[in-house]
């Protein structure tokens, strides 16, 4: 991966327990080389798989999405572009390339899909995805510019679409798209192929209301098109597509709901339940003489049936000894070509990350006779024939991954969970917080070298030595060096959050704990900085949420709390300033927004709707005006100490106007004698060679951790280091002294990029 001009090369320290992976969709490219699974977190998972013996082995990670993963499609009719098209629960859309992973165009809509069909409109050669969700039209994209081509409307009782399909009728050169809303009226429209976005609004055609609310998947028969399957959770039926009318039904069995299904030949189907299971029917064809013949043709299919006339259920697929899932498995049948012959596959990926497939068997007429004469009640099952998931691909490796505290683990235990992580570059050094509520502090460069490199510092078992800061009763969930952040803070001091619902201030060299606050009535969430051109007072404190809505302003240079702000009804999900003004701003999730003076602590007003969401939005332009330049105040980094001086006098606040009092004449001496020693704030450190941060796919899993290699600047640190440790007379019996060679040297640390030689002199970025 590139950032910027620079090289940047991330390995991942997996650790010895899988992520957690629960899978909400699942698609098999039609190379049959790579299974893809989303899952409810926001990952999406790649598996390469043999094509052969169908082995499947996970590859890589997608990260991206910020919501679960509602829907997979392919973007491409060349099976040799392998790219798909992610949506998720939040309106989020990404277009993947799955050869390396890597993520094409990102959008976010307002609109959230349920359904995504990929189709070749007619008189077009590329890919056109036909999106359905919670919203009352048919949206068209683009599946590598994520773009709304155009959008099919209702005018007839418009409602969401809760099942979809598209089609080509036979000898017709227009495409046909069929749709179901939630209240059961079924919508055609037709597509001649030129519509676009210019185009008058495009309207169903027909429209039909039918006995079924809540469908769950529609699919038109591909062999006949005279027949339409339609599955609800406790029934699926057959329609015939020419009046739809019901032709025949199936109720779920006791204990399950459908979920979805397709057909696999003109007279049989397979459905599949919330269990896991799928269940292949044959349907009643007395009359179906021929193959072509259809079966909603038949006169005497439209009569009242009989219990001889019932679909027969001949095969069911499961999974032997299999436990009862926490949620629905995602599931999908697909058709790929093997060897010259054309094989259906029954994919499953459930909650616990487990990936199974069936070979759907192909059942001739005379063993389905025998079947059901030995015994319709029973049919018999088909066990799958791969199953596979991230524990088992954890448990196989040998040996096992890495992780980045392994060396602190005794026995085969998986030893303490890795719940925190802080990276500290200018001194090489990582920061761990666990789970028992213990922090580990290690020097970096040795730890990526006992985990990754191998050598005789392996054989030591207290290298790399490392420090322990015990302080905390719980589990510590962020961790903070308030220097790193920004200059004015102490480079000793070390912030840390748990869910002891405290907060720890430690001595980063003597390793001692300074200040314990507990003011939160929650477990500690989150811990931040205020921006630079606050009031002297509050740029001295951090900020940290809690589970219980509060936020406070923590003073480290006078060990307590000086505002609490502790009213909010919800969650809170976003905190902006306006320190000019004295604000800061708290969103929650319900979507109010809380206006907290900072000086005096009070709540100054509460606002909800519009209103809260242009305060939010005018935050956010504030902060690019203040990046981008300010007036005499905001360079001075001082607000104005009128606004604090009356809202102490209206509030009767003594130590607000004192504060304000000392402000207003400090902002005066500078304005007069200048900005002082100002200037060393805006001072960047040099580029890191290595950067460590955390991850984890679960907020239950343990820390992962990914490792970024700048490669020039590692060139520079190697260089610098080699050239530092000669003295006068070595680099002048290499001849690097002389003016000549000298320049040769200095040639090979300048590159082509623009910062490499202010990361070698130390010049601000």
């Amino acid at each position: 991966m590139t950032a910027g001009p620079s090289l940047v090369v991330p390995i991942v320290l997996w650790g010895r327990i899988a992520p957690t992976h629960c899978i909400s969709c699942i698609y098999l490219s039609r190379d049959q080389k790579t299974l893809v699974t989303g899952c409810y977190d926001g990952q999406i998972c790649l598996w390469q798989v043999d094509p052969d013996t169908l082995k499947m082995t996970p590859r890589c990670l997608l990260v991206g999405h910020t919501a679960p993963i509602m829907c997979l499609s392919r973007a491409s009719v060349i099976m040799e572009q392998n790219y798909i098209v992610s949506s998720s629960e939040s309106g989020e859309m990404c277009t993947w390339d799955l050869v390396d992973g890597k993520c094409r165009e990102a959008v976010k809509l307002n609109n959230i899909h349920t359904q995504m069909l990929p189709y070749v409109s007619a008189g077009g050669e590329d890919v056109r995805l036909f999106c359905s969700g919670y919203y009352p039209e048919v949206l068209v994209m683009d599946p590598f510019s994520l773009e709304v081509l155009f959008t099919l409307s209702s005018r007839v009782n418009p409602d969401w679409i809760s099942a979809l399909h598209v089609l080509r009728p036979a000898q017709r050169k227009d495409d046909v798209v069929l749709a179901l809303t939630t209240t059961g009226t079924v919508k055609v429209w037709t597509l001649l192929g030129h519509e676009n976005r210019n185009s008058e609004p495009l309207y169903e055609h027909e429209s039909k209301q039918i006995r079924c609310l809540n469908a769950l998947a529609m699919t038109c028969c591909p062999y006949n098109q005279r027949t339409v399957l339609i599955v609800c959770s406790k029934y699926w039926q057959i329609f015939d597509a020419g009046d739809f009318s019901v032709l025949c039904s199936v109720t779920a069995r006791p204990g399950e709901r459908w979920m979805a299904g397709d057909f696999l030949s003109a007279d049989r189907v397979i459905v599949w339940s919330d269990e896991g299971h799928g269940y292949l029917y044959k349907l009643p064809s007395k009359a179906l003489v021929q193959l072509e013949s259809s079966v909603a043709d038949s006169t005497n299919f439209h009569q009242q049936s009989v219990d001889n006339d019932q679909p027969t259920l001949y095969c069911i697929l499961t999974q032997p000894g299999d436990k009862p899932l926490s949620c629905p498995p995602a599931m999908r049948l697909v058709t790929v070509q093997r060897q010259n012959k054309t094989v259906k596959y029954l994919l499953r990926g459930d909650s616990e990350g487990v990936v199974i497939l069936w070979s759907v068997p192909e059942v001739t007429s005379q063993q389905l006779l025998q079947i059901t004469q030995n015994d319709k009640l029973n049919p018999p099952t088909l066990a799958p024939t791969i199953k596979t998931s991230l524990e088992t691909a954890w448990e196989d490796m040998k040996p096992p991954p890495v992780g980045i505290l392994d060396q602190l683990d005794s026995g085969d235990s998986h030893g303490i969970k890795l719940t925190a992580c802080i990276y500290l570059p200018q001194q090489s050094r990582l920061v761990v917080g666990r789970e028992d509520g213990s922090i580990i502090i290690v020097p970096a460069t040795q730890t990526v070298m006992l985990q990754l490199l191998h050598g005789n510092h392996q054989q030591y078992d207290d290298w790399p030595p490392h420090q322990v800061l015990l302080g905390h009763s719980g589990r510590v969930n962020c961790l903070l060096y308030p220097h790193s952040a920004a200059p004015r803070y102490d480079k000793a001091h070390l912030v840390s959050g748990s869910v002891d619902f405290a907060v720890c201030l430690w001595d980063l060299y003597a390793g001692t704990l300074i200040h314990r606050f507990c003011v939160h009535a929650g477990e500690i969430t989150q811990l931040m900085v205020p921006p630079d051109n606050c009031s002297p007072r509050i740029q001295k404190c951090v900020c940290s949420v809690a589970s219980d809505h509060s936020v406070t302003l923590l003073s480290l240079a006078e060990r307590k709390c000086v505002v609490l702000a502790s009213r909010h009804l919800f969650p809170v999900v976003t905190i902006k300033w306006r320190p000019l003004d004295d604000f800061m701003i708290i969103g929650c999730s319900d979507g109010a927004v809380y206006v907290w003076q900072m000086e005096t602590g009070h709540l100054d007003r509460v606002l909800h709707g519009i209103i809260a969401e242009e305060v939010l939005y005018a935050c956010d332009e504030n902060t690019i005006a203040a990046s981008g330049g300010s007036a005499a105040g905001g360079e001075l980094g001082l607000a104005n100490p009128a606004v604090h001086f009356f809202r102490g006098l209206r509030h009767r606040n003594l130590s607000a106007i004192r504060h304000a009092t000392q402000r207003g004449l400090h902002q005066l001496q500078q304005l007069h004698g200048g900005h002082g020693n100002d200037h060393g704030n805006q001072i960047k450190s040099k580029g890191a060679p290595l950067m460590i941060q955390g991850f984890r796919s679960n907020p239950k899993d343990p820390e992962s951790h990914i490792m970024f290699f700048d490669i020039e600047a590692l060139i520079v640190q190697l260089l610098s280091d080699e050239y530092g440790a000669m003295s006068p007379g070595s680099l002048e019996a290499q001849g690097l002294i002389s003016a000549s060679e000298y320049q040769k040297v200095a040639a090979l640390t300048q590159s082509a990029s623009p910062d490499a030689h202010k990361k070698i002199a130390g010049k601000p970025a």
